[in-house]
């Protein structure tokens, strides 16, 4: 994140403006909000004690959140923001470092200050040399209990679902406070989703409510009581009082969990991840058989036939041998590699951190696939990407294609079958990239049967586009008409696979947060 230098010259020219003190901001965040504390860091780095004043509140002090309540009641904020940073330049709220900076205008900074902050006018003037100021709202009166409502019956009951890194959880953190004091005997039932507790209690909701079947953790944060659940938003203290107030139904979500309960549970986690890893299996196979590394391959060694002026059927048995030897030699890589995985899994601290490296090696592939991608698409040579194999290993290659064609036609069908062994050795350094990740990932539970399978389905679909541009030279498709659809899709190909170590990179940070947790 980075501030916008037209955004600095902006303010600029607004503190530049009459007024009778000096033009400010405020930024609401939170101590655990990356982004809130990037912002403060910039602007301190980046700002003049010219440029208006930054002033800070964190609402992880509960004065300083009741503050933003009365501000934006004040304001007639009908709908609150969920999540943080909030900025408030004048008499409006901006929810997200860069919205502010699109949309904030000059106009906003020289309108009166609301009512609220007149506490903090003082302050900003006397920091006349300060950039950022770090502001504590004063103290509120005690918060209304339940004037005019009838006492509860018995203790009001809270299950409060949160997931790790969500943005809208602080806010709702500091609406259920509010509401312990409003509601003193209030009990809150409060774990992560990913969590073997939240697991249960997710499959609970299931069954009790039409709760989506999506992953619950996407649900987050979700409020539930004995007759109902809100999530997906922040709710009120107040909203949540008068819902309490009618509850008879019993908590739930207190009854003893079973060991039958939390396997079912466990299993329907496992079976919402099978599903990812399936879909991103065979996505994964497909991919990695039309990147430029595996493709490039088969489309030099149809084309070298064609310029030898072979038969059709003899391209054909060529590619279909050469498949099959690609295909046997990957088979073998994936269970050898899927059987290191499953030993090293045997210990839990050594799986912590197999799952943390997928998780940035997924990052780091992105990132570099995607500058490939980027970098084509501005010139359109492919001698510019570098996630690929090497000129050498690429001559090595053509060099081996080359001394297999004098073999005699008899002996180069069944010696393509070596060939494709040989070549997918030598690109694996290339493939690899997609392929262990993908082996780790559908180890997971261990060197299961299904692995075996996962491993079949993932080769098959690797091998699907090299035996389409066999069929397509069968056909009759030119070599040359095979190399420039080929270099058309390049730009594509690279950005799926950007996409690809993305999704993987979270699938890892997902199991490596599942592991790491309690």
């Amino acid at each position: 994140m980075r501030l916008l230098p037209a955004l600095l010259l902006f303010l600029c020219l607004a503190a530049s403006s009459p007024l009778e003190a000096r033009p400010f901001f405020l930024l609401f965040g939170s101590e655990s909000c990356d982004e809130c504390q990037a912002f403060r860091k910039e602007w301190e780095a980046q700002a003049t004690p010219q440029d208006p004043l930054l002033v800070y509140l964190c609402i992880d002090s509960e004065e300083n959140y009741l503050f933003l309540r009365s501000l934006e009641e004040a304001l007639g904020v009908k709908t609150p923001a969920n999540s943080f940073p909030l900025l408030l330049a004048g008499t409006h709220f901006v929810e997200g470092v860069e919205r502010f900076q699109e949309t904030c205008q000059e106009e906003w900074l020289l309108e009166p200050p609301p009512a609220p902050l007149a506490p903090l006018l003082p302050e900003i003037k006397a920091a006349q040399d300060a950039t950022i100021l770090a502001w504590n709202a004063p103290e509120h009166a005690a918060p209304p209990g339940t004037a005019g409502k009838a006492p509860l019956a018995t203790p009001p009951r809270l299950l409060y679902l949160a997931s790790p890194g969500c943005a809208k959880c602080a806010r709702q953190e500091q609406e259920l406070k509010r509401l312990q004091k409003r509601l003193p005997g209030l009990q809150v039932t409060q774990c992560l989703v990913s969590s073997p507790e939240g697991l249960v209690y997710g499959e609970r909701l299931r069954n009790r409510f039409p709760i989506p079947e999506d992953d619950t953790q996407n649900l987050t944060p979700l409020v539930a009581w004995g007759s109902g659940f809100l999530y997906g938003r922040t709710v009120t203290a107040e909203e949540l009082q008068e819902r309490l107030q009618e509850e008879t139904q019993p908590a739930w979500w207190l009854e003893e969990i079973q060991g039958r309960e939390r396997e079912e549970a466990l299993h329907h986690a496992n079976h919402l991840l099978d599903s990812l890893t399936w879909t991103m299996l065979i996505n994964a196979g497909l991919l990695d058989g039309i990147n430029p590394c595996a493709f490039a391959t088969i489309i030099f060694l149809v084309s070298y036939l064609l310029y030898l002026k072979r038969r059709r059927r003899f391209v054909l048995a060529v590619g279909a041998c050469f498949c099959l030897g690609v295909f046997l030699s990957y088979l073998l890589y994936g269970l050898s590699l899927g059987f290191l995985i499953h030993q090293l899994n045997r210990f839990p601290l050594v799986k912590i951190l197999l799952y943390g490296s997928f998780a940035a090696l997924g990052l780091l592939l992105f990132l570099l696939h995607l500058r490939d991608a980027l970098r084509f698409r501005k010139n359109r040579r492919v001698a510019d990407m570098e996630m690929g194999l090497g000129m050498e290993t690429h001559r090595k290659i053509h060099g081996k294609i080359h001394q297999w064609a004098k073999l005699p036609d008899r002996l180069a069908i069944p010696a393509a079958t070596l060939l494709g062994c040989v070549v997918s050795a030598m690109e694996l350094a290339c493939t690899g990239q997609v392929y262990l990740p993908t082996i780790a990932a559908i180890m997971a539970d261990g060197f299961q049967p299904k692995v075996f399978w996962m491993l079949l389905a993932y080769n098959a679909a690797f091998i699907l586009p090299l035996l389409g541009v066999t069929l397509a030279a069968y056909w009759g498709t030119g070599a040359q008409a095979l190399a420039d659809w080929a270099k058309r899709h390049i730009l594509a190909t690279k950005a799926f696979l950007s996409l690809l170590f993305l999704l993987m990179a979270a699938y890892f940070l997902f199991q490596f947060l599942r592991l790491l947790l309690p």
